[in-house]
């Protein structure tokens, strides 16, 4: 028979240790039958570009933005 210890232990969750949080952008069409959708970018400025040209050509109104960034979870204690 073995024993286990147990202990509770905070996490936390932010991006990698030594770097910057880094989020991506993209913007996807709502319309209905419609899948275009954004390059990412490190910045909104060019998938909202594509949106309003989008919309332009296409007459699609509806977006959605999706930002994702990494992020990491590290017990506290670790982080020194």
């Amino acid at each position: 028979m073995s024993r286990s210890v147990m202990r509770f232990v905070e996490w936390t969750i932010g991006a990698p240790r030594g770097e910057a949080p880094r989020p991506v952008w993209r913007i996807r069409c709502c319309a209905p039958g419609c899948e275009e959708e954004s390059d990412p970018s490190p910045s909104h400025l060019a998938p909202d570009n594509w949106a309003l040209q989008h919309a332009g050509r296409t007459g699609h109104t509806e977006f959605e933005e999706l930002v994702r960034c990494r992020l990491v979870a590290t017990p506290k204690e670790a982080i020194r």
